[in-house]
């Protein structure tokens, strides 16, 4: 039901090559108003876009894996040494053969979802009286282990500060919402959010402060 993306940040994580992607989505329902965050992982990210791509015949078919020939280079991947050829070589996109531009403008998506961490939202928040617009996320360390807190940004000018607790031994989360606080006293839109962090003497990074825009 959260079916627009409003926000996405990148956690990184000691593989830089594979950082911890946070989306923030909200409803454009008229039963209700919410906003829920997901965590993805950047491996499932992989697979599915390594995958089949979703395809039907005419507006009237569903949705099926297209199982015909794939142009190369492959649709979605940026040019680099791998995709050269010994006659052909790939700056930019541009230089795509236009046998790729035409295949990916009949396939724009793939045939496979990609899940979120757990296969269920790490945050649903469904009694806000504002909108959630702009997420930024900082994983701290403490005595009972590791947490991620979530500031999120709203659409009247506050900010919520949330801290996500794993339970031990389970899947299973924990919100608490640590304070809100309001930047604006006109009611505007939080447009844009950066964390700000210190170390202090353990060498821990904390969250600090954060600047908005």
């Amino acid at each position: 039901y959260f079916d627009e993306l409003e926000d996405v940040f990148l956690l990184r994580t000691k593989d830089r090559k594979s950082p911890e992607i946070y989306a923030l989505f909200s409803t454009v329902s008229h039963v209700f108003r919410g906003s829920a965050v997901c965590v993805y992982r950047m491996a499932d990210i992989r697979e599915v876009f390594n995958g089949p791509f979703a395809h039907r015949e005419s507006p009237h078919h569903q949705w099926g894996a297209y199982e015909g020939r794939v142009p190369y280079p492959r649709p979605g991947v940026c040019p680099s040494k791998t995709t050269n050829q010994p006659r052909r070589q790939y700056g930019t996109t541009k230089d795509f053969p236009d046998e790729v531009l035409h295949f990916a403008r009949a396939h724009p998506l793939m045939h496979k979802p990609v899940y979120p961490r757990h296969r269920r939202p790490l945050l649903v928040k469904t009694d806000l009286p504002h909108r959630l617009r702009q997420l930024v996320v900082d994983r701290v360390e403490a005595e009972d282990g590791q947490h991620d807190i979530l500031f999120l940004g709203t659409d009247a000018g506050s900010v919520l500060k949330v801290v996500v607790m794993q339970k031990t031994s389970s899947a299973v989360t924990e919100e608490v919402i640590l304070e809100e606080l309001q930047v604006f006293k006109m009611p505007v839109p939080i447009t844009q959010m950066e964390i700000s962090v210190k170390r202090v003497s353990t060498d821990t990074a904390r969250p600090w402060g954060w600047g908005l825009a």
